[in-house]
């Protein structure tokens, strides 16, 4: 058998161990995208959806704070209290006496303050911008007061000591009539209580405005 120097096999070895590794090095590139493309597909099968995240509150800077509304609602307007104008009478002694006279002839019967209501009917009438501007028109306004028409009870009545009681009441300044306008007969539901706002009724007197 013909043999071979030491170095020489060496060298032989290790070029077959070179070229070996070389070869597996080329196998393992050549492989690598189509195991790649396999191991991302398993991935991609095999990956557990996960919960989408919930959006978060956007932050609120210090200049944003600054900005913020905070302020509370303005309440709704209420409805204002009835002012009573009772004091600022400027009625003479003749006005006086249409007051207890229409009063008679409208209210004979009802109680001293029923008196006194009528009277102040007129009155806030007087101090309405919607009537006239005197004692004297306001009860002689047509199609008003059916006791003032010509031949009217307004003409043959005399008050009495209840009519005299509610002027004093009057001119002492009271005044429960809450701006009434108009009063009917309790007894009757007509173009009053279907047009006007009720206040409340008194004997046998329903008062409006």
């Amino acid at each position: 058998m013909r043999r071979y120097p030491p170095i020489a096999v060496t060298l032989v070895v290790m070029a077959a161990l070179a070229l070996g590794a070389v070869t597996a090095i080329a196998r393992e590139a050549a492989a690598t995208p189509k195991e790649a493309a396999e191991t991302e597909r398993r991935s991609v099968i095999f990956t557990v959806p996960t919960e989408e995240p919930q959006p978060t509150a956007p932050e609120i800077t210090a200049d944003a704070a600054l900005h913020t509304d905070t302020t509370a609602p303005e309440p709704e307007e209420t409805a204002q209290p009835y002012q009573s104008m009772i004091h600022s009478r400027d009625w003479d002694g003749e006005d006086s006496e249409m007051l207890m006279k229409i009063a008679m002839a409208e209210a004979e019967g009802e109680s001293v303050e029923g008196k006194a209501l009528v009277m102040l009917v007129v009155l806030n009438r007087v101090w309405s911008d919607a009537f006239p501007d005197t004692i004297e028109e306001v009860i002689f306004q047509p199609r008003q007061f059916t006791p003032a028409v010509p031949g009217g009870r307004y003409y043959t009545t005399e008050p009495d000591d209840g009519c005299r009681e509610a002027l004093a009441l009057v001119l002492d300044g009271w005044d429960e009539s809450g701006g009434a306008l108009y009063f009917e007969s309790g007894g009757k539901d007509g173009w009053h209580s279907q047009n006007l706002e009720f206040l409340f009724e008194c004997g046998g007197h329903k008062f409006y405005r």
